[in-house]
């Protein structure tokens, strides 16, 4: 796999494309991070609304 991809060619500081990759794989790490969290938040929502009656979850989860 090596012989194939080269990491320095793609990511490598002196190039403008380079530097443009790093920054495009920075912010789709970031963004992947912030789903992540989102979606741990709110399952987080749905398992603790789980303990309480039907109508109060619907204003559990509303906020």
């Amino acid at each position: 796999m090596s012989e194939r991809y080269n990491f320095t060619d793609h990511f490598n500081s002196y190039t403008l494309r380079g530097r443009a990759n790093v920054a495009k794989a920075t912010l789709a790490a970031l963004g992947i991070a912030y789903v992540a969290v989102k979606m741990q938040k709110a399952s987080v929502k749905r398992r603790e609304a789980q303990l309480y009656c039907k109508g109060c979850q619907k204003v559990l989860l509303r906020q």
